[in-house]
C-alpha cells in the first residue's frame, strides 16, 4: 500500500485551453467550404453601356442629378471579388466531462480500443466488467477534461491499482507509474475560478483493477483528524491516528479497528472555513461527548459519570460574524454496549428542505404534515416522527428542496433503518427501497457550484426509525 501526500500551489488562470491535451473527438468541414472553394477566383466585372437591349437611363428625380452617360472609351476600374475561405469550425471543448480513452498495453501507445464521454472515474472493476473491447489485464486508460472550480483550496483524493499519473493545468502533481496498489492525495491552491485542465492516466498489470478520483474544497470541507485512545477520556492510551472524510460512524457492539469493544474514546479536530451567518452543528453521541469552536465549549453530554445528554440528537447554533476559519474539536466516549458517533454541520442561510410525511409507506394521498427542515438528521427510535402521524410505524416522508453546493465532486451517505432513495438533479443516485438497518453511499457526482435540486425519499416499517444523510 502507497499512500501519498503533496501540496501545490498554483498561480494561473483558469486554463480551458491547456496545452498538450487530446480532446477525442472528430469535427467535419462543413458544406459551405467545398462551395467557398469552387468559387475562389478572380471576378473582374465592367459596365459597358451603350449596348442593343440596354436599359434606358432613369430618369431625373427632382432634388437629384441625374448620371452623366458613360463613353464606351471611358476608362473602367476592375472590382475584385477575393474568395473567401471558411475553415473546419470546431464545436466548443465540453467541460465538466471526462475524455476517456481505452489502449491495449500498458503504455498508452497505439490507437485507442475503446473511447467515451464519462461523468466520473470511480472504478472497481476486479477482474471482469471492463468497458467493451478492453482486457482484464495489461491495459492502459487516459482521462482529459476542464473542469470548473472555485477559488480556494481543493485536495485531489486517488485511488489506483496499479500505476497512476495525475496532472492539474499542465503541472505533475501525482506520478506513481508503478505496479501496485496505493492511495494518492494532492493539494492544491486556487487563486483564479474557472475550468481548469485536469488529465489522469492510469495502466494496469495483473489481478484486480481499480482507479478512484475525486476532489473537494478542503478549506470548506476539510478531513477530520482523529485519535484514538483505548481509555475513555481522550487523555490516556493512545493508540494512532488517522485522517476521517466524515464524523458518522454506528459501531453497534464494536468499536474502532485496534481498540477494546467498550471504554474508548475518540477526538476530531478540524480547522475549517465557515461563512458569515449561521451554522447549526447537529451531535449524537452513544454514550458521551464534548463539541468546541475556538476552544470554547459549546455543549456537552453524557460526559461525566451520570450526566444526561447522552445517546440524543443535540442541535447547537454557532454564529460566524465573517468569513474565516474557526477550529472545531469534538470528543467522543463509550463507556459499553452500543457506541455511535456523528456530528453534521449545516449552513443555515441556504434554503431549507420541504418534508412531506405520510401516514403509509408508500408516499401515497395527502400528506400529514408538510413543513421546513433544516437538516434531515433523525434518530426518532420507537417515537412517532411527528406528533400527528398516526403511528411510529408505516410512515414515509419525501424531502425536496434546493440546496447549495460548492464545486466539487462528491458522494452522499445515508444511515437509514428502513427504505430510501435518492435524486440529485433528477438523477437516481441510491435506491435502497427495502425493509432492513443500513448505512449506504452514492457513487461520487460532480457539481458546479451553486443550487442543485436533492429529493430524498424514506419509509419505516416497524420498530426503530433513522433517517440521516451527510456528504463527504
Amino acid at each position: 500500500m502507497t499512500v501519498a501526500d503533496r501540496t501545490v500551489s498554483i498561480d494561473a488562470s483558469s486554463s480551458a485551453n491547456g496545452r498538450g491535451r487530446q480532446p477525442l473527438r472528430s469535427l467535419a468541414a462543413p458544406a459551405v467550404t467545398l462551395l467557398c472553394v469552387l468559387l475562389a477566383g478572380l471576378c473582374l466585372a465592367a459596365a459597358v453601356p451603350g449596348q442593343a437591349g440596354q436599359a434606358a437611363a432613369p430618369a431625373r428625380e427632382e432634388g437629384l442629378l441625374a448620371a452623366g452617360p458613360i463613353s464606351a472609351q471611358q476608362p473602367v476600374s476592375p472590382t475584385a471579388f477575393l474568395p473567401l475561405i471558411v475553415g473546419p469550425v470546431s464545436e466548443p471543448e465540453p467541460i465538466n466531462v471526462w475524455q476517456a480513452a481505452y489502449y491495449a498495453g500498458e503504455d498508452l501507445s497505439g490507437d485507442p480500443v475503446h473511447t467515451a464521454e464519462e461523468t466520473r472515474i470511480d472504478y472497481d472493476w476486479g477482474e471482469d466488467g471492463h468497458p467493451p473491447g478492453v482486457s482484464a489485464d495489461h491495459f492502459s486508460a487516459r482521462w482529459e477534461g476542464n473542469w470548473e472550480m472555485e477559488e480556494g483550496i481543493y485536495t485531489f483524493f486517488i485511488y489506483a491499482d496499479d500505476g497512476v499519473r495525475f496532472w492539474f493545468d499542465e503541472s505533475l502533481v501525482v506520478d506513481y507509474w508503478s505496479p501496485g496498489m496505493g492511495s494518492h492525495v494532492a493539494t492544491v491552491e486556487i487563486k483564479t475560478a474557472g475550468p481548469h485542465h485536469l488529465r489522469l492516466e492510469y495502466f494496469e498489470v495483473t489481478g484486480s483493477a481499480a482507479i478512484r478520483l475525486h476532489w473537494r474544497r478542503t478549506d470548506l470541507y476539510p478531513r477530520w483528524e482523529g485519535d484514538y485512545y483505548r481509555l475513555p477520556w481522550v487523555e490516556d492510551g493512545h493508540v494512532y491516528e488517522r485522517l476521517d472524510d466524515a464524523i458518522q460512524f454506528d459501531w453497534d457492539i464494536g468499536a474502532p479497528e485496534g481498540l477494546p469493544d467498550d471504554g474508548f474514546s475518540v477526538s476530531w479536530s478540524a480547522r475549517r472555513v465557515f461563512e458569515p451567518g449561521t451554522h447549526r452543528l447537529y451531535v449524537y453521541a452513544d454514550e458521551g461527548y464534548r463539541l468546541y469552536v475556538d476552544g470554547n465549549l459549546l455543549g456537552q453530554g453524557g460526559w461525566e459519570d451520570g450526566e444526561a445528554g447522552g445517546a440524543v440528537d443535540t442541535v447547537f447554533t454557532f454564529e460566524a460574524p465573517k468569513l474565516a476559519y474557526h477550529d472545531v474539536k469534538y470528543d467522543f466516549h463509550d463507556r459499553g454496549t452500543l457506541a455511535e458517533a456523528r456530528l453534521w454541520l449545516e449552513y443555515a442561510e441556504r434554503p431549507p428542505w420541504t418534508a412531506q410525511y405520510y401516514p403509509n409507506r408508500t408516499l401515497t394521498g395527502e400528506p400529514t404534515v408538510v413543513r421546513e427542515e433544516d437538516a434531515v438528521f433523525y434518530d426518532w427510535g420507537l417515537e412517532r416522527a411527528r406528533p400527528k402521524l398516526p403511528s411510529a410505524d408505516n410512515f414515509s416522508v419525501r424531502w425536496s428542496g434546493e440546496r447549495y453546493f460548492h464545486s466539487g465532486c462528491y458522494r452522499f451517505g445515508l444511515f437509514v433503518d428502513d427504505g430510501a432513495r435518492l435524486w440529485i438533479d433528477g438523477e437516481l443516485l441510491l435506491d435502497e427501497w427495502h425493509d432492513g438497518r443500513g448505512e449506504y453511499h452514492t457513487p461520487v457526482k460532480y457539481l458546479t457550484g451553486g443550487l442543485h435540486e436533492v429529493v430524498i425519499e424514506y419509509y419505516e416499517a416497524t420498530g426503530e426509525a433513522e433517517m440521516r444523510f451527510w456528504w463527504e
